[in-house]
């Protein structure tokens, strides 16, 4: 069913309105498109700050991350050549202290020691100093070739020519 017009307008006019209204419409449709794209386009814009100021604060989140890291690792790499210095120092030294109570424990009383001298490289134990006797001098051997960390000791024929007051010089070698 057709609604009852009436068409009191001429033909012209007729025209003429059904173009303003098609106007009205076409103006009507661009109206909403163009506040639709405004709100999109709002939308944009705040989207953008929003996102923008987000990258930002994680760049310098992980800007202050990675400069941490690199102060750490560069801390760790200092830690790590000094604790190489130190096992290098560390597989050098021999603790002469323990041979030399042990040796100096083993030593008669009648052993008089004016000299000490230690060479690693050769692992030599130098020993200088004076007995009263031959028998004293043969007993301090004796008692050093008795500890097990002496390889062998050497007492120049020299030494034992003499009878009384016999100044020595032992090399001792050790068994590392």
């Amino acid at each position: 069913m057709y609604p009852i017009r009436l068409n009191l307008m001429s033909q012209k006019k007729q025209q003429y309105a059904r173009g303003i209204m098609t106007m009205g419409f076409i103006k009507n449709t661009l109206a909403i498109v163009f506040i639709v794209l405004c709100c999109f386009a709002i939308f944009s814009i705040i989207s953008q700050a929003f996102l923008q100021s987000q990258f930002a604060d994680i760049t310098l989140q992980s800007l202050r991350t990675h400069t941490s890291a690199g102060e750490i690792n560069a801390k760790i790499q200092k830690i790590n050549a000094i604790i190489k210095q130190a096992s290098a120092i560390q597989d050098q030294y021999t603790p002469w202290s323990i041979y030399v109570t042990r040796i100096t424990a083993a030593l008669p009383k009648e052993v008089n020691i004016n000299h000490i001298s230690l060479k690693k490289k050769e692992q030599l134990f130098e020993i200088s100093g004076s007995v009263p006797s031959r028998d004293s001098l043969i007993k301090l051997k004796e008692q050093l070739e008795a500890l097990d960390e002496i390889a062998a000791v050497n007492i120049p024929l020299s030494n034992l020519t003499k009878q009384d007051d016999i100044p020595f010089t032992l090399s001792v070698s050790f068994v590392f």
